[in-house]
């Protein structure tokens, strides 16, 4: 009777059970992705400020040296057209010319008293559009003296103000960096100022005890 037992039965209970533990399944460890990103993108962002901020400081380091330069060659160029005795239309075009220079000159000084008279009466050299307008009608202006220097300056000034809208299209904080840079610049101006005051009152002092 036991040989004619069902094989499946047989095979069941001749198994032995296994002493060996069961492996438990490996787990990968995968890094964590979103938050090493998260954690790199504010110091991602701080470097690019802080890259943004040392180039904007140059960007309008160098364009202030321009428009000082292109200011001052303005007013040369409108002086010997006058001294040239023109035409009335362009003698009168030169006085213009020399009004233009002598304003971009105080505006680049950065100079508080006239910085505030500046940006009252004169705002829209703030913004891109009309000092774009501004330096190409100034670069017309020189353009109708009608001798190489004139010409030269015109061109000129369509450089310049194609990059001064460069400039203050690709940064937008331009305006603040102006009034940090001219608070440093009256910062210095007054701590010149009270030195200077300093000695004049110990040397009166000293000058008036000695007497």
């Amino acid at each position: 009777m036991a040989d004619q037992q069902p094989s499946w039965l047989g095979k069941e209970g001749d198994a032995a059970p296994s002493s060996e533990p069961v492996a438990a399944p490996a787990v990968e460890e995968t890094p964590d992705i979103a938050v090493s990103d998260r954690s790199a993108e504010p110091a991602a962002a701080a470097a690019a400020s802080t890259v943004d901020e040392s180039d904007l400081s140059k960007m309008i380091l160098f364009m202030r040296i321009a428009n000082m330069g292109l200011a001052i060659a303005m007013l040369t160029c409108s002086i010997i057209t006058m001294i040239s005795l023109p035409s009335p239309a362009v003698w009168v075009l030169a006085v213009y010319a020399s009004c233009g220079s002598l304003l971009i000159c105080v505006l680049e000084t950065q100079l508080k008293f006239l910085r505030v008279m500046i940006a009252m009466n004169f705002g829209f050299l703030f913004n891109a559009v009309w000092r774009f307008a501004f330096y190409i009608l100034m670069g017309s202006i020189s353009w109708a003296f009608k001798n190489l220097f004139g010409k030269a300056m015109g061109i000129a000034f369509g450089a310049v103000a194609v990059f001064n809208t460069y400039v203050l299209c690709r940064y937008p904080s331009y305006r603040k960096m102006r009034e940090k840079i001219a608070e440093e610049e009256d910062k210095r101006i007054q701590a010149k100022i009270s030195g200077q005051v300093r000695k004049q009152a110990v040397s009166s002092m000293f000058g008036s005890r000695k007497k």
